[in-house]
Order: C-alpha cells, then structure tokens, then sequence
C-alpha cells in the first residue's frame, strides 16, 4: 500500500471535516428520510495472506523464506443501504473484486520465485453496520463495522502453482472502515477505507514440499473507495 496517497486522503478527509464547520446551504435536504436507498462503488484493493509456519520449515534447508506481499487489485460493486435510525443504517455491498495472490518461495538469498497462485476473482458480499455523525452543512462522517462472506470464483485447477497450494473458494473476514459522506445537488459522494481481517484457514492441507512448511494462510487487506448514491 502506498503510505502517501494514504495520508493525502486522510488529510484531504479532516480538510473536509473541518471546512464544512462554515454555514453554507444545504444540498438535498431531505436525501437522509429516504427508508432505503442505491448506489454503486469504485475501489482500489491491496491484499496478501499472513503466512504461519509449521514445525518443518524452521528444520529445512529448501526454502530461505516464505513471503507474502501486497499485491494491488480493483473492485466494483453496488450498494443497498436501509436506514435504521437517525445515524444508524444496514449496509450491504455485493461486489467483484479481481486481485493478485501470490506466495514467494524464496531459495539461497536469490529472487528465485517457486510457482504462484495469481489473478484471482473474488465475489464479496460484505454487510455493514453504518453509523454516522450528525450532518453538518454538506458533511457528515462515519464508521463502518460488520463482516465480509467471500466466494473465490477462479478456475484454481488452472493455476500455476494448484498442484501444490491449494486454496479454499469460500472466506469470511471482520471489516472496519471509515469515510465521509459529502451531499451534492442529486447524489451523495463518499471517499471511504476499509480494513479486512481474514478469519478463517483458506489453504487447503495435502502432503508436498511446499504445502509442508505452511500451517495457517489468513488474508488481510485494505480498500480505498469512492462511493455514489
């Protein structure tokens, strides 16, 4: 993940934060009475595997290091959000979202790369509580809590490296994020960030050199997104 472009957006967040304290009309007064709403989001993933180790690989002599990266992807989806209460609402967000997985299995120091598992499509249906500050002018900010059920819809039998790794089609991960909705004359615009916990094993056990060394592959992520209902 790149750290500055982060930070611009963290900044370019507070700065909207803090600017919409000045009194100015209001956008679409009455969007937040709707029961339910609709909208579609655009994002920028960056994902990887936490690698835990088993017992044989601290006692070979095969392999100098098994790494993981973060590896870009891209995600789109739709939104279908019901209003619970005044700043509360049901979100649920199914989307796609096409990524890289891959493991590096490194040998004598070298960028020696055994095979890997890439290009990966995922369909996420992740389901958020949303809860929101009040509004102020055309602002408002907000968190998001809730989980992620996720479906691996690539053909893994494919893949370079399934005759050794083999990975599970389902997952499951605990997310968080935060953004800020910002009203506009007949939408709603939402830069937003999203943390996923991977909570479940997807690496699939069998007997080989490679699937030896690995005990436990749990994903983690994060999404930068833009929102727009």
């Amino acid at each position: 993940m790149n750290i500055k472009n982060i930070l611009i957006l963290c900044i370019l967040l507070l700065t909207l934060i803090c600017t919409s304290q000045e009194d100015t009309p209001l956008n679409n007064p009455i969007y937040d009475n709707q029961l339910y709403h609709f909208g579609f989001t655009l994002g920028i993933s960056n994902t990887k595997v936490k690698i835990d180790y088993t017992d044989r690989f601290i006692n070979q002599n095969n392999f100098e290091q098994i790494l993981s990266k973060y590896e870009p992807g891209f995600n789109v989806g739709i939104i279908m959000d019901a209003k619970l209460g005044k700043n509360s609402n049901l979100r649920i967000t199914p989307s796609f979202n096409f990524l890289d997985r891959k493991i590096y299995f490194i040998t004598d120091n070298t960028e020696d790369i055994q095979p890997k598992n890439s290009g990966v499509s995922n369909f996420e249906v992740p389901v958020y509580l949303k809860y929101r500050s009040n509004r102020i002018n055309n602002g408002r900010a907000y968190i998001l809590l809730g989980g992620s059920f996720i479906l691996d819809l690539s053909k893994q039998q494919n893949s370079n490296q399934s005759e050794m790794l083999d990975f599970k089609d389902t997952n499951y991960t605990f997310d968080v994020g935060f953004g800020v909705d910002i009203y506009f004359a007949f939408f709603k615009f939402s830069p937003e960030i999203k943390y996923s916990h991977g909570l479940i094993n997807i690496l699939k056990m069998q007997t080989n050199d490679m699937n030896n060394q690995i005990q436990r592959l749990s994903t983690r992520g994060l999404l930068i997104s833009l929102t727009f209902e």
